[in-house]
């Protein structure tokens, strides 16, 4: 099976580390007099928006991930057979699509959706959708244990303009303080606009990257991203327990001359943008670090 033979292919670790994949494992199960073996399982439905899938996408898998993100593919990563898509250009209508698998007893980070590009490896920052609870932007975790072995109704929009991706951003992220021992996510986040507001954060978020590797002293992320301009590249910060209110800008591309004020870049279509740098303060916590939201371009 052609899955299989990924998992042998080395990971995108975006500039930041892993992908997520792993092989399905079946668990050891308990028989009780003749009884079939219960089989811990999670299972639900992808919902596809945006339909039909671009051209250059191979394959779709449903992952269940342990650690976010994972230091190793064969370990820390379930994921499900290839998922059918619509290629069907003039079809534009949703596509409800079923998902049942075995996983591994125990705390899973996250799970969600994943697309690959024809002739490359699975990369983790190719999300397509999250299982989020209704109202929530951050991974819903789930448990599989002896008591409750079956996670159901795990359900995920996708949306396929999450794969539109022609160009490629890449840099170096240094952090310059320490990590706070409550941080549950980072993500490089990537705006046409220089956000505002916190729905804003939502409203005009264009790219995310969620595969930076959690207490690092330096972490190098390469991301593929719709060519275009985009006016303000962050670091985006989550602590456990917190809200939607409660995500925090911690770090972001700025002018050379000017440490406040966000340096828009623009890559174009087939291209790869490299060297766009910038520093991690969590020292800035908890309001996150100060930008000039009305500067312009750098002088």
């Amino acid at each position: 099976m052609e899955i299989q033979s990924l998992m042998k292919s080395r990971l995108l670790f975006k500039s930041v580390p892993p992908l997520l994949f792993a092989l399905l494992l079946n668990l050891s199960c308990n028989y009780d007099h003749g009884v079939d073996p219960v089989q811990t399982r999670i299972r639900g439905e992808v919902i596809f928006n945006n339909t039909p899938a671009p051209e250059h996408v191979r394959e779709v898998a449903f992952v269940a991930v342990k650690k976010l993100p994972p230091d190793n593919l064969l370990t820390d990563v379930v994921f499900s057979d290839p998922l059918p898509i619509n290629i069907d250009p003039n079809r534009f209508d949703p596509d409800t699509v079923r998902f049942d698998i075995v996983a591994d007893l125990g705390h899973y980070d996250a799970a969600g959706v994943l697309w690959r590009r024809k002739g490359e490896p699975w990369d983790i920052a190719n999300i397509l959708g999250l299982y989020t609870l209704p109202g929530q932007l951050t991974p819903q975790t789930l448990e599989l244990t002896g008591d409750e072995p079956v996670a159901d109704s795990v359900n995920i929009n996708a949306n396929w303009d999450l794969a539109k991706r022609d160009a490629i951003i890449e840099g170096d992220i240094t952090f310059e303080d320490e990590w706070p021992t409550n941080t549950e996510i980072v993500a490089v986040a990537f705006f046409p606009v220089i956000p505002r507001t916190q729905f804003d954060y939502i409203l005009y978020l264009k790219g995310l990257d969620i595969s930076v590797k959690k207490f690092a002293k330096k972490f190098h992320y390469r991301t593929a991203v719709t060519s275009g301009e985009y006016k303000f590249i962050s670091l985006f910060w989550f602590g456990k327990g917190g809200s939607l209110a409660n995500i925090r800008a911690v770090g972001f591309h700025s002018c050379p001359n000017d440490s406040l004020r966000p340096k828009p870049v623009t890559v174009a279509s087939g291209a790869v943008l490299s060297g766009i740098d910038f520093n991690v303060r969590f020292s800035s916590l908890p309001n996150g670090v100060n930008f000039c939201k009305d500067c312009g371009n750098c002088p």
